[in-house]
């Protein structure tokens, strides 16, 4: 009994541990469908955004930041409160960002594409 009991726990392990290296090898989850994580570092985190027009993006939230249009585009971005901005980009546009939490929405005609580099927090190093 004692050696069913401890295969069973042992089994149960095993296939926890397959679940979370699949987790990790399948890298961390966005917060939207329509960006792509291109690179992830402790320094930064590299994101492809994409939205054809009409396309809407949920909530989600954005430490520092940069972003690089790629293309000409408009979009709606809304605040957590409700309130709304409409941007127009034109490629090679880069544009600064502070911390947010955010909606966008493409109100324009063409896609919005654009690489977003998010600044990770560095550890603050003690002073000598």
């Amino acid at each position: 009994m004692k050696s069913r009991h401890a295969y069973a726990v042992g089994a149960l392990l095993g296939l926890a541990f397959a679940v979370l290296m699949a987790r990790v090898h399948a890298g961390p989850q966005l917060e939207s469908q329509r960006l792509t994580l291109r690179l992830e570092n402790e320094k930064v985190r590299v994101l492809e955004l994409r939205l054809k027009p009409g396309e809407q993006e949920g909530f989600h939230t954005h430490p520092q930041y940069v972003l690089y249009a790629l293309t000409n585009y408009r979009v709606k971005n809304t605040a957590a409160d409700g309130t709304s901005k409409v941007f127009e980009r034109k490629a090679g546009d880069v544009f600064w960002g502070q911390p947010i939490t955010h909606r966008g929405e493409n109100v324009g005609d063409t896609e919005v594409h654009a690489l977003i580099v998010e600044l990770r927090q560095s550890p603050r190093r003690p002073s000598p």
